[in-house]
């Protein structure tokens, strides 16, 4: 009698461990598996989003990321229908749809994800070349100072002192090759604004309004007869006191 109700009792036990196994095994709920690819070189991406969704909602339900190998899961997935979104920089996004997890299939295997890079495409491109700074000709020199972004402050002054050939004192006195027998001319022509005091009349034209300076240092022989050792030709982009 004692031996029937011990072994009723030992079989009693097993029935209810087997039961709450089976209980605990249906709350632990689903599983999805998968491997994250390069699909150019078939090497696997570390650290690859995979955000899991409830299908019909737009807030994330689960997610992860994947291993070294590549490789991710997802646990304790209740029973339902999913998306799968896997996201990496630079590659294209990959969705999966309506993946369904319940009694039958608590495991999903997605197997090999791979994923494309971006194609990337350029604007078109405009390539305009810079003319020169300092065109040397046959018979002058042209500073093209509207090149020079430097040159685009200051006054007539500041941009004299650039040009080869022509030096400028501490006082604003300029000459060219030496000599300070200079005539100036602004877009080919002698200007009114131009009198006795040659310096301050530099010091009050802009180098922004400036578009280049012509240097000849051996004029024609109709030049020499007025004494002249040079002419400097100041091309205003506007004009000014003509």
């Amino acid at each position: 009698m004692k031996q029937g109700l011990l072994t009723a009792a030992i079989f009693l036990l097993l029935l209810i461990a087997s039961y709450g196994q089976k209980s605990n095994n249906e709350k632990a709920g689903g599983k999805i598996t998968g491997k994250i690819i390069d699909s150019s070189s078939n090497l696997p991406l570390e650290y690859a989003t995979i955000t899991l969704f409830v299908t019909g909602k737009s807030k994330p339900l689960n997610g992860t990321t994947s291993a070294t190998n590549g490789e991710f899961t997802l646990t304790n997935i209740p029973a339902g229908s999913f998306n799968i979104v896997v996201e990496f920089i630079g590659y294209q996004t990959f969705n999966f749809s309506n993946i369904t997890v319940n009694q039958k299939h608590k495991v999903i295997d997605l197997k090999n994800i791979f994923l494309k890079k971006k194609q990337r495409t350029l604007q078109s491109v405009t390539v305009t070349a810079q003319g020169k700074l300092i065109d040397n000709k046959i018979d002058k020199l042209v500073f093209n100072a509207e090149k020079d972004i430097t040159s685009q402050t200051g006054v007539a002054t500041d941009i004299l002192k650039k040009v080869p050939q022509v030096s400028v004192d501490v006082d604003g006195n300029v000459e060219l090759a030496g000599s300070s027998s200079i005539r100036f001319l602004i877009n080919g022509k002698p200007s009114t604004i131009f009198g006795s005091n040659i310096t301050d009349v530099l010091q009050s034209i802009p180098a922004s309004q400036i578009k280049s300076i012509e240097v000849i240092a051996n004029p024609g022989a109709k030049y020499y007869a007025y004494g002249w050792g040079g002419i400097i030709n100041i091309i205003l982009k506007k004009s000014m006191g003509q």
